[in-house]
Order: C-alpha cells, then sequence, then structure tokens
C-alpha cells in the first residue's frame, strides 16, 4: 500500500510538473514582430518587403517556432504582393515560412543585459530546411524576451530549392528585368510570457 501512494505522489507531482513547464511559454508578440527582406532588381534596387501575421511561441529553455503565411508577404505594392506569392515562391503548393532554434536562456538569464548572440536556427520555405545563422541581441525584461539582427542575414532563394525558372518568370513581369534570388533579411521579435 505505501509502494501505491508513493507511486500516486510521484504521478501527481510529475504531472503538476509538467503544467508548470507549460505555463513557462512565451508567445509571440504580432503587432511587435516583424521577418523584414528585401528584394533586389538591375543590381542595385532594392525593394522592402515584410512579413505580416508572424505568429510563434517560446518555452523557458529557449526554444522557439515561429511561423507565417507566405500570404502575408506586403511590399506596398499589391501585384508585387501576388506576384512574388504566386511566381516566386509558388505559395499555392508551400503556404508557410517556418523557423526554428534555441536562444542561449541560461547566458541571457545571467547577464541581465543585453548580449550578441550567432543564433543557428532551421528555416523551412518551399519545402526545404536550412540551418541558417542570425546575428541578433537578445535581451530579457521581467516577462519579456527581445531579439532583434544587428546585421542582416543574406538568404538565397535556390539554397531552398526555388527554381530558377521562378526567378526568370517573375523577372518577366516588369520587363525582364535583372533580379536576385539573393535577399538580405532582418528579424524583430518579442515574446511575452503568458
Amino acid at each position: 500500500m505505501n509502494k501505491f501512494l508513493a507511486m500516486l505522489a510521484f504521478v501527481i507531482g510529475t504531472t503538476a510538473m509538467s503544467f508548470t513547464v507549460n505555463a513557462d511559454e512565451y508567445v509571440l508578440d504580432s503587432d511587435a514582430s516583424s521577418i523584414n527582406f528585401a528584394t533586389i532588381k538591375k543590381a542595385y534596387t532594392v525593394e522592402p518587403a515584410n512579413l505580416t501575421n508572424v505568429e510563434g511561441k517560446l518555452d523557458d529553455d529557449g526554444a522557439f517556432s515561429i511561423t507565417s503565411p507566405l500570404s502575408s508577404i506586403s511590399t506596398g505594392i499589391p501585384i508585387r504582393d501576388e506576384r512574388l506569392n504566386a511566381l516566386f515562391f509558388n505559395a499555392q503548393s508551400f503556404p508557410t515560412l517556418s523557423v526554428a532554434g534555441t536562444f542561449p536562456m541560461d547566458e541571457v538569464e545571467k547577464s541581465g543585459r543585453q548580449m550578441q548572440v550567432s543564433l543557428p536556427v532551421k528555416v523551412t520555405l518551399h519545402g526545404k530546411t536550412v540551418e541558417v545563422n542570425f546575428d541578433v541581441n537578445v535581451l530579457k525584461l521581467g516577462d519579456t524576451l527581445v531579439a532583434y539582427t544587428y546585421k542582416p542575414t543574406i538568404i538565397s532563394g535556390s539554397s531552398f530549392g526555388i527554381p530558377t525558372e521562378n526567378l526568370n518568370k517573375l523577372a518577366e513581369t516588369v520587363g525582364s528585368i535583372p533580379l536576385s534570388d539573393t535577399v538580405p533579411v532582418n528579424v524583430s521579435l518579442v515574446f511575452n510570457k503568458k
């Protein structure tokens, strides 16, 4: 009987601990967070774009995941948004951008100040996952963790298997002006504890 009670106490304690871990989850503040990139044409004309509707979560150990529908691309020009989605990203078949990684929470908490981190993350785009490093400033203030790039990360569409023909189709819509499949990417992320 004592073994049974000890086992029951262990199960109850373990269950309570798992609920405590879930309570320490952070949620991405979509209004305060952004993923930005810039398309480049004629080798020197830069056109900014950003992904809206970014969602994500972060656990107390620093593991995070972020998603954004490619349909949320905003360049400020609706026809350009449609062409990027349909012709370049093929968003009908590959509708979502996903990012996952782990912040060094122990270091961030111990430092008590902003710190620079080269953060390896797994980016999934066009059905392919690639590890990319983002150089970010990270700061934890109370129940909020903020991370933002201090220099852009250069990402190439071809590294995700986006076919050159997609870029060529997009170029045809603007008079066959040469377009780069390489873009600078910046992020600004704000996670708030639930």
